[in-house]
């Protein structure tokens, strides 16, 4: 393993910062024409910026903390989770010991319209407890959102009801994927699953990082090709793992680098499929290459990272969290030219791991033409 100082980035300083929160950035999206990113942030704002030139476009001030945010139908509409978290994220030394999913707290869902700020749809109720993550079926027809109250709820996009009777994962639910084929993983505090979500039916369901020093299932990213899912765990299991969806067991060596006893707080592929990004409690985003499993890059934070995203054209990224800012950091072009070379098909062999207890079941969003300053207003209701 290289040292820090001698991996791409790890001196770099970001190419843009974007300052102007009171609070952790908990979300970032990009938008589809590679112009604009929107962002949350606990602080009660949904922020949209321009990348040209660092402009803030507009500002939301919305009524509670923002948790989650997706970008849907090419970037007419946000989605946003909104709720009260525990005191102690005001107080600075929250952690997911804080997520009780019996603490009874006010989450919804809103659905905006990025060009009039109008609601769209919302409040959408349903969830008990705290809303860290969303996510939009591969075809924009469903909108997933999963909690800490241990429930999974499908939304239609068309009508904005419920799906059918929430999914109950029995622990709580901190990360939740569509694959590229229409699978759809769930990560929860005690186990990974794996859902048909058409025909209701769990497909698998294994404990993942909880088999390493009972740690806690933290993210989720699919390979482009559905081949692959991978996963990080919390600090007691501080590194991803690579799982083949043809039999749920880990594919290759788990990937190393982040600190001990950090959290990697979320993962996400680039639109090549050929590198991975990850955010760490550690205060460093770093770069995987997909094939080997290997840290090629490193960029430093001052404080927690909570959330990454890759630019449009996969030369960039974007990372926030507990800094109250967001970076854009340049992926080296050393970087981007060994990832180009990748075969991205390639599995990892298989190697001997714990058991898995593998159980079959059979049974972005704004488009404001012509805005050169700053907007600011209550988000409507």
């Amino acid at each position: 393993m290289k040292d820090d100082n001698q991996l791409p980035g790890s001196q770099q300083k970001p190419v843009k910062t974007f300052k102007g929160y009171k609070h952790w950035i908990t979300s970032i999206a990009t938008f589809p024409d590679g112009e604009r990113i929107a962002t949350a942030s606990l602080d009660k704002t949904i922020r949209i910026w321009r990348l040209a030139d660092g402009a803030e476009m507009m500002k939301w001030v919305v009524k509670q903390c923002v948790g989650a945010l997706v970008l849907l139908e090419n970037g007419k509409h946000v989605v946003s989770a909104e709720g009260e978290f525990p005191d102690s994220v005001g107080e600075g030394n929250f952690d997911e010991d804080d997520f009780d999913p019996n603490d009874a707290l006010d989450w919804q869902l809103w659905v905006r319209d990025v060009e009039s700020g109008r609601v769209v749809a919302g409040p959408l109720e349903g969830h008990t407890s705290i809303v860290i993550t969303l996510d939009i079926s591969p075809d924009e027809k469903m909108l997933v959102s999963g909690s800490v109250d241990c429930t999974v709820i499908l939304w239609d996009t068309s009508s904005w009801q419920r799906k059918g009777l929430p999914i109950l994962c029995a622990s709580s639910v901190f990360c939740i994927r569509f694959s590229p084929t229409g699978q759809f993983g769930i990560a929860t505090d005690e186990d990974i699953q794996i859902w048909d979500l058409d025909q209701r039916k769990r497909l698998a369901q294994f404990k993942g990082h909880l088999d390493f020093n009972k740690a806690r299932n933290f993210e989720l990213t699919w390979a482009r090709d559905g081949t692959h899912l991978f996963s990080a765990g919390n600090s007691n299991d501080p590194v991803i793992r690579s799982w083949d969806t043809s039999t749920w067991k880990q594919a290759g060596d788990p990937w190393i680098g982040h600190d001990k006893d950090c959290d990697i707080s979320h993962i996400i592929l680039n639109p090549a499929g050929t590198l991975l990004a990850s955010a760490s409690d550690d205060c460093t985003v770093r770069l995987w290459r997909f094939h080997t499993g290997t840290e090629v890059a490193r960029f430093k934070h001052s404080h927690p990272v909570v959330h990454v995203a890759f630019s449009v054209d996969g030369l960039s990224i974007f990372s926030g969290g507990n800094d109250k800012k967001i970076s854009q950091w340049e992926i080296p072009e050393d970087v981007l030219a060994a990832a180009e070379s990748d075969p991205l098909a390639n599995a990892k062999n298989e190697v001997t791991t714990p058991n898995y207890d593998f159980i079959p079941f059979h049974a972005q969003v704004y488009s404001f033409q012509g805005c050169s300053g700053q907007r600011q207003y209550e988000a409507p209701a």
